[in-house]
C-alpha cells in the first residue's frame, strides 16, 4: 500500500484565484491522477473548487492542500 503524500507547504501550493466559474480544468494530481471537468465553484480565498467532473462523474470537492494543480482545459 502506498503511503500518503506529506502535507503540501505554503510554498507548494498553487494560486487558483484567477480561476472562474465554468471554465474547462483539468487537476492533475503529484501521484498521477487526474480529475477533468467544469469548476463549478471557487471559495473567496480560492483555497477550494468544486468541480462538476465530466462523463456524468458527479461533483468533487478539492482543497489546494491536496496534492492537485490546477490547469486550465
Amino acid at each position: 500500500m502506498d503511503s500518503p503524500l506529506p502535507p503540501a507547504s505554503d510554498a507548494d501550493l498553487q494560486d487558483w484565484s484567477g480561476f472562474k466559474r465554468g471554465e474547462h480544468v483539468t487537476l492533475q494530481h503529484a501521484a498521477g491522477a487526474q480529475l477533468r471537468g467544469v469548476l463549478d465553484m471557487r471559495t473567496d480565498d480560492a483555497s477550494v473548487v468544486w468541480i462538476q467532473l465530466n462523463d456524468g462523474g458527479g461533483r468533487r470537492l478539492v482543497h489546494r492542500a491536496d496534492g492537485y494543480r490546477l490547469r486550465r482545459g
